[in-house]
Protein backbone atom coordinates (compact mmCIF):
# COMPACT_ATOMS: atom_id res chain seq x y z
CA UNK A 1 0.00 0.00 0.00
CA UNK A 2 2.75 2.57 0.98
CA UNK A 3 4.38 2.13 -2.75
CA UNK A 4 1.07 2.63 -4.08
CA UNK A 5 0.91 5.42 -2.50
CA UNK A 6 4.05 6.91 -3.34
CA UNK A 7 3.84 6.15 -6.89
CA UNK A 8 0.59 8.05 -6.33
CA UNK A 9 2.02 11.06 -5.00
CA UNK A 10 4.91 11.24 -8.02
CA UNK A 11 2.45 11.17 -10.47
CA UNK A 12 0.23 13.68 -9.03
CA UNK A 13 3.26 16.48 -8.95
CA UNK A 14 4.11 15.28 -12.70
CA UNK A 15 0.68 15.92 -13.61
CA UNK A 16 0.28 19.32 -11.39
CA UNK A 17 3.67 20.39 -12.92
CA UNK A 18 2.64 19.60 -16.64
CA UNK A 19 -0.94 20.80 -15.36
CA UNK A 20 0.45 24.67 -14.79
CA UNK A 21 1.37 24.92 -18.40
CA UNK A 22 -2.00 26.11 -19.88
CA UNK A 23 -1.39 28.02 -23.10
CA UNK A 24 -3.62 29.33 -25.92
CA UNK A 25 -2.37 27.80 -28.91
CA UNK A 26 -0.58 30.78 -31.16
CA UNK A 27 2.37 32.52 -31.50
CA UNK A 28 0.97 36.22 -31.57
CA UNK A 29 -2.04 37.73 -29.70
CA UNK A 30 -3.64 37.85 -32.82
CA UNK A 31 -3.27 33.61 -33.15
CA UNK A 32 -4.62 33.32 -29.56
CA UNK A 33 -7.73 35.57 -30.22
CA UNK A 34 -8.44 33.35 -33.41
CA UNK A 35 -7.83 30.37 -31.44
CA UNK A 36 -9.91 31.08 -28.69
CA UNK A 37 -12.98 32.60 -30.98
CA UNK A 38 -12.93 29.25 -32.92
CA UNK A 39 -13.31 27.38 -29.79
CA UNK A 40 -16.11 29.49 -28.40
CA UNK A 41 -17.41 29.03 -32.20
CA UNK A 42 -17.37 25.42 -31.89
CA UNK A 43 -18.45 24.79 -28.50
CA UNK A 44 -21.77 26.62 -28.11
CA UNK A 45 -22.53 25.35 -31.93
CA UNK A 46 -22.06 21.81 -29.81
CA UNK A 47 -23.72 23.08 -26.78
CA UNK A 48 -26.93 24.40 -28.99
CA UNK A 49 -27.13 21.14 -30.78
CA UNK A 50 -27.04 19.35 -27.41
CA UNK A 51 -29.56 21.46 -25.22
CA UNK A 52 -31.83 24.17 -27.14
CA UNK A 53 -32.03 25.86 -23.74
CA UNK A 54 -28.88 26.75 -23.27
CA UNK A 55 -28.93 29.44 -26.28
CA UNK A 56 -31.40 31.76 -24.16
CA UNK A 57 -29.73 30.66 -21.06
CA UNK A 58 -26.95 32.66 -22.37
CA UNK A 59 -28.28 35.20 -24.07
CA UNK A 60 -30.08 36.37 -20.64
CA UNK A 61 -27.13 35.58 -18.45
CA UNK A 62 -25.07 37.96 -17.14
CA UNK A 63 -22.10 36.48 -19.09
CA UNK A 64 -20.44 33.31 -19.77
CA UNK A 65 -16.95 31.36 -20.02
CA UNK A 66 -16.02 28.88 -22.50
CA UNK A 67 -12.81 26.51 -22.31
CA UNK A 68 -10.60 24.17 -23.61
CA UNK A 69 -9.36 21.61 -21.25
CA UNK A 70 -7.61 18.44 -20.80
CA UNK A 71 -7.30 16.10 -17.70
CA UNK A 72 -5.00 12.56 -16.93
CA UNK A 73 -6.69 10.74 -14.32
CA UNK A 74 -5.22 7.70 -12.69
CA UNK A 75 -7.67 5.56 -10.19
CA UNK A 76 -6.67 7.67 -7.19
CA UNK A 77 -5.84 11.19 -9.02
CA UNK A 78 -6.31 13.52 -12.17
CA UNK A 79 -5.00 16.44 -13.33
CA UNK A 80 -5.50 18.81 -15.80
CA UNK A 81 -5.27 22.46 -17.26
CA UNK A 82 -7.02 24.73 -19.86
CA UNK A 83 -7.49 28.15 -21.28
CA UNK A 84 -10.67 29.97 -22.42
CA UNK A 85 -11.84 32.74 -22.50
CA UNK A 86 -15.32 34.80 -20.30
CA UNK A 87 -17.48 37.08 -21.75
CA UNK A 88 -19.46 39.60 -20.03
CA UNK A 89 -22.93 40.06 -22.33
CA UNK A 90 -23.71 43.74 -21.37
CA UNK A 91 -20.50 45.41 -22.18
CA UNK A 92 -19.07 42.63 -24.65
CA UNK A 93 -16.02 42.32 -22.27
CA UNK A 94 -13.50 39.62 -23.07
CA UNK A 95 -10.92 38.48 -20.11
CA UNK A 96 -9.04 35.67 -21.23
CA UNK A 97 -8.42 32.71 -18.65
CA UNK A 98 -6.08 29.50 -17.62
CA UNK A 99 -7.96 26.67 -15.82
CA UNK A 100 -6.57 24.22 -13.39
CA UNK A 101 -8.42 21.03 -12.50
CA UNK A 102 -7.46 18.33 -9.49
CA UNK A 103 -9.64 15.43 -8.86
CA UNK A 104 -9.32 12.49 -6.41
CA UNK A 105 -11.47 9.41 -6.39
CA UNK A 106 -12.25 6.52 -8.83
CA UNK A 107 -11.64 6.11 -13.12
CA UNK A 108 -8.82 6.41 -15.11
CA UNK A 109 -8.06 7.92 -18.62
CA UNK A 110 -7.15 10.91 -20.56
CA UNK A 111 -9.83 13.28 -22.36
CA UNK A 112 -10.54 16.73 -23.71
CA UNK A 113 -13.47 18.46 -22.22
CA UNK A 114 -14.54 21.76 -23.32
CA UNK A 115 -16.41 23.15 -20.07
CA UNK A 116 -18.91 26.23 -20.42
CA UNK A 117 -19.82 27.84 -17.30
CA UNK A 118 -23.14 30.06 -17.54
CA UNK A 119 -23.41 32.81 -14.63
CA UNK A 120 -26.68 34.13 -13.45
CA UNK A 121 -25.07 36.17 -10.75
CA UNK A 122 -22.87 39.25 -11.59
CA UNK A 123 -20.69 39.22 -8.43
CA UNK A 124 -19.88 35.29 -9.36
CA UNK A 125 -19.11 36.45 -12.83
CA UNK A 126 -16.32 39.27 -11.68
CA UNK A 127 -15.00 36.72 -9.12
CA UNK A 128 -14.08 34.20 -12.06
CA UNK A 129 -12.18 37.31 -13.91
CA UNK A 130 -10.62 38.19 -11.22
CA UNK A 131 -9.23 35.03 -9.71
CA UNK A 132 -11.47 34.59 -6.87
CA UNK A 133 -14.04 31.29 -7.92
CA UNK A 134 -13.26 28.17 -7.84
CA UNK A 135 -15.68 25.37 -8.09
CA UNK A 136 -15.96 21.46 -6.99
CA UNK A 137 -18.57 19.23 -8.98
CA UNK A 138 -19.33 15.35 -7.70
CA UNK A 139 -19.95 12.70 -9.81
CA UNK A 140 -19.42 13.18 -13.37
CA UNK A 141 -20.11 11.00 -16.09
CA UNK A 142 -19.25 11.77 -19.81
CA UNK A 143 -20.51 9.64 -22.87
CA UNK A 144 -19.77 10.46 -26.71
CA UNK A 145 -22.51 11.53 -28.97
CA UNK A 146 -20.86 11.75 -32.90
CA UNK A 147 -17.62 13.60 -32.83
CA UNK A 148 -18.48 15.21 -29.25
CA UNK A 149 -20.34 14.25 -26.31
CA UNK A 150 -22.41 16.08 -23.41
CA UNK A 151 -21.75 15.46 -19.42
CA UNK A 152 -23.17 16.65 -16.65
CA UNK A 153 -21.74 17.11 -13.10
CA UNK A 154 -22.74 16.79 -9.85
CA UNK A 155 -24.96 19.46 -8.38
CA UNK A 156 -22.69 22.65 -10.82
CA UNK A 157 -24.56 21.10 -13.56
CA UNK A 158 -28.12 21.41 -12.58
CA UNK A 159 -29.71 24.30 -14.38
CA UNK A 160 -31.86 26.76 -11.71
CA UNK A 161 -29.51 26.22 -8.52
CA UNK A 162 -28.82 29.08 -6.31
CA UNK A 163 -25.01 28.83 -6.87
CA UNK A 164 -25.61 31.74 -9.39
CA UNK A 165 -24.20 29.99 -12.34
CA UNK A 166 -24.95 26.63 -14.57
CA UNK A 167 -22.10 24.27 -15.60
CA UNK A 168 -21.73 22.36 -18.69
CA UNK A 169 -19.40 20.12 -20.46
CA UNK A 170 -18.68 18.95 -23.74
CA UNK A 171 -16.34 15.82 -24.60
CA UNK A 172 -14.44 15.86 -27.48
CA UNK A 173 -13.74 11.96 -27.76
CA UNK A 174 -14.40 8.50 -25.61
CA UNK A 175 -16.96 6.88 -23.24
CA UNK A 176 -15.48 7.60 -19.34
CA UNK A 177 -16.90 7.59 -16.23
CA UNK A 178 -16.02 9.07 -12.78
CA UNK A 179 -16.74 9.45 -9.61
CA UNK A 180 -14.86 12.26 -8.13
CA UNK A 181 -14.50 15.03 -5.42
CA UNK A 182 -12.67 17.76 -8.06
CA UNK A 183 -11.72 21.64 -7.73
CA UNK A 184 -11.71 23.97 -10.52
CA UNK A 185 -9.43 27.08 -10.03
CA UNK A 186 -9.34 29.79 -13.00
CA UNK A 187 -7.41 33.09 -13.05
CA UNK A 188 -6.80 35.67 -15.73
CA UNK A 189 -4.33 35.44 -18.02
CA UNK A 190 -2.75 37.79 -20.60
CA UNK A 191 -2.07 36.77 -24.14
CA UNK A 192 1.13 36.84 -25.86
CA UNK A 193 2.44 40.56 -27.16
Amino acid sequence: MKIVMTLGSLLLLAMMSISGCAKIPGTTAQEQVLTIDELVERTLTDLYEQDPNTKEEITSSVGYAVFSNKITKVPIVGAGSGYGIAIHNASGKRTYLKMARFDVGGGWGARSLRPVIIFQDEAKFNDMINGRWSAGAGAEAAAKVGDAGAAGGGSAGDAGNDQGYTFHMITDAGVSATVTANIIRVSPMKLKD
